[in-house]
C-alpha cells in the first residue's frame, strides 16, 4: 500500500491536502478545522475552471481564474475573530439589485480586485487568508486559464463546465472530460502534494469538482509518486447524466483512470443508503474490494440534508 498512517501523537503538524471544489470541499474543510486533537497543516487545492455565474462573468471581464470555489474554501478555513467574522460575512454577501453587481458575491469582487491589482490570484488569496486568519491555505490548481469540455457516450463533445453541470438524466452520459488546452499545474499545488502525509479527494461532483483538478500537467504524476496515503470521500448520491447508476467502485475506477494507476488507498462511503434518496444513492459493491485496500463505511449524512455529508 502507498502512504503512511497518521500518528495519533506527533510534534510536527500532520500535512493534509484536500482536493476538490463546489460545496463538497468547503464542507470537508470546515470539518477538519474542528478536529484539533493533533496539529494539522491543511492545504486545499481548488479547481479554477468554473465558467458559470459570478465566477464566469469575472473570468471573461478581468481574465482571472474562477473565484467562487476559492472564496468558499477561504470562508470554510476562517477562524473566529472580530475582524475575521466581519470580513467573512462580507465575503459571503451576494448582491441582489438590478445594478451591474447583480448576482456577484462581494468576496468574488474583492478577490478579482486584488488579483488585477497584484497580477496574481495567489497574492489575492494571501491577502484574504491573512485578514480572515485562515486555518490552512487555499491553492488554485492552475493559474493559466482553461475551459472544461466533455465527450459524451454518443461521441459528441460539449464545451464548458456549465454545460456539463446543468444537463439532465435524459441526455447521453459522460465518457471523459478534458481541458481545451494544455495547462501546467500551479507549482504550489504540486509542492503541497509532494509534502503531504494525507491526500483527500472529494466529496464533490466527479467530473466538475474532482477530476478537473487532475487535468493540469503535473498533478496526477505528483499524486502517483507521493508517499502520502490517498483517501477518497465518496458522494452520498449520484448526479443525473454524470454518474447515474454508479456504485462506489465506479467513482474509484474513474478517478484512478485520470491518475494513471490504482492509487486510492482508502474510501470513505456512506452506509446504509439514505431511504429518501435510495434511487440515486451510491452503494457499496463487491468490485470495490479489488481496487481499494481499506473500505470505511459509516453513516455520513447531514441531518438537515440527506444528500450532503455532515462536516463532523
Amino acid at each position: 500500500m502507498h502512504g503512511q498512517q497518521l500518528s495519533a501523537q506527533r510534534d510536527d503538524p500532520a500535512r493534509i491536502v484536500a482536493i476538490g471544489g463546489g460545496t463538497g470541499l468547503p464542507n470537508l474543510l470546515s470539518g477538519l478545522c474542528r478536529q484539533r486533537s493533533e496539529p494539522l497543516q491543511i492545504s486545499a487545492i481548488v479547481t479554477t475552471f468554473d465558467d458559470g455565474g459570478s465566477s464566469g462573468i469575472l473570468r471573461k471581464q478581468y481574465d482571472v481564474p474562477a473565484l467562487g470555489d476559492i472564496r468558499r474554501c477561504l470562508i470554510a478555513l476562517a477562524q473566529p475573530g472580530k475582524v475575521s467574522d466581519a470580513f467573512t460575512d462580507a465575503m459571503n454577501h451576494r448582491f441582489d439589485t438590478s445594478a451591474d453587481v447583480h448576482g456577484h458575491s462581494l468576496g468574488n469582487l474583492i478577490l478579482a480586485s486584488w488579483t488585477t491589482q497584484h497580477g496574481d490570484i495567489r497574492a489575492a488569496i494571501r491577502n484574504a487568508s491573512e485578514i480572515m486568519d485562515c486555518y490552512g491555505q487555499v491553492i488554485p490548481v492552475a493559474i493559466d486559464p482553461a475551459n472544461l469540455r466533455a465527450e459524451l457516450t454518443d461521441g459528441t463533445w460539449i464545451e464548458s463546465e456549465t454545460a456539463i453541470d446543468t444537463r439532465d438524466a435524459t441526455e447521453p452520459h459522460i465518457k471523459r472530460v478534458a481541458l481545451d488546452r494544455l495547462v501546467a499545474a500551479n507549482p504550489e499545488a504540486v509542492s503541497a502534494i509532494n509534502e503531504a502525509d494525507l491526500i483527500v479527494l472529494g466529496p464533490g461532483d466527479l467530473y466538475t469538482s474532482i477530476v478537473p483538478n487532475l487535468l493540469p500537467q503535473g498533478i496526477a504524476s505528483a499524486i502517483l509518486e507521493s508517499n502520502a496515503r490517498v483517501v477518497y470521500v465518496c458522494n452520498i448520491r449520484n448526479k443525473p447524466a454524470e454518474t447515474s447508476n454508479f456504485n462506489a467502485s465506479g467513482y474509484v475506477g474513474a478517478i484512478n483512470s485520470y491518475i494513471g494507476a490504482e492509487r486510492i488507498d482508502a474510501i470513505i462511503v456512506n452506509e446504509p443508503p439514505i431511504p429518501d434518496i435510495s434511487e440515486d444513492a451510491v452503494r457499496l459493491d463487491v468490485a470495490l474490494e479489488d481496487s481499494v485496500a481499506d473500505v470505511i463505511a459509516r453513516d455520513l449524512a447531514d441531518a438537515g440534508d440527506a444528500g450532503r455529508h455532515d462536516p463532523e
